[in-house]
């Protein structure tokens, strides 16, 4: 869901800033294993290809062959997931002071581990099933995982 006011957010030491041209309400959770490690938890993120970014120590960081990862050098905060060459951005949730998230959808939901849960209910895609909608690169690459390869 998504709002017509904007939405300002930023890092921890406001080293980085972001604007949504919308306020947005609906979050998607990542399970996976780069995610957790990247913010020792489950990451929390927004879907807006249209923010804005900025911020003298933003740092962005080549996480894979397909994606990079944008941080806060100065405090070390999560600002966004992109894929490289891709429309898609996702900016973590965190850095907005709203309440009025709804988590919708959690993905990678098989790599997530035991120790944590949500109680809202949301759509829930495993590994497979992103591959199958993202599409046969991502789909060869989780049945090689799977296979143990």
């Amino acid at each position: 869901m998504s709002h017509d006011a904007q939405s300002h957010g930023s890092c921890l030491c406001g080293g980085v800033k972001v604007t949504l041209p919308k306020k947005l309400t609906d979050v998607g959770v990542c399970h996976c294993d780069m995610c957790r490690r990247w913010t020792s938890g489950p990451w929390m993120a927004l879907q807006c290809p249209n923010a804005t970014i900025e911020g003298e120590t933003l740092t962005i960081f080549k996480s894979s062959s397909f994606a990079e990862r944008g941080f806060c050098r100065a405090c070390g905060s999560a600002i966004f997931h992109r894929p490289i060459g891709g429309q898609e951005l996702a900016i973590s949730a965190g850095l907005f002071d709203q309440s009025d998230f709804v988590i919708e959808r959690e993905i990678f939901f098989e790599r997530k581990p035991p120790y944590y849960r949500f109680e809202a209910e949301s759509e829930k895609k495993t590994s497979l099933a992103l591959a199958f909608e993202w599409g046969p690169k991502l789909l060869w690459r989780q049945l090689k995982r799977i296979a143990g390869r």
